[in-house]
């Protein structure tokens, strides 16, 4: 009998709060459940925080995550240049 998969799975994680809660930002919009979890002691202390989304939609969100960094790629230069 296979263990039943948890409701939420580690997306990434990032070295701040701030960091964090924008990328959870960009996510909810996409309609993707996310929740933070840091390290964090204080407010604006560098932690690591780790965004985590619900099973069904860790897919979804890990699309998001490559469609973000390509669009943040510098476009390649034109062939012959």
């Amino acid at each position: 009998m296979s263990a039943p998969e948890p409701a939420w799975r580690l997306l990434t994680t990032l070295t701040d709060r701030p960091s964090a809660q924008s990328l959870a930002a960009a996510l909810r919009g996409a309609g993707i459940e996310v929740r933070v979890s840091s390290d964090a002691g204080v407010l604006g202390e560098a932690a690591p925080t780790r965004l985590y989304v619900a099973s069904a939609a860790w897919q979804e969100a890990e699309g998001f995550l490559a469609a973000g960094a390509t669009a943040a790629e510098p476009p390649a230069p034109a062939a012959g240049r």
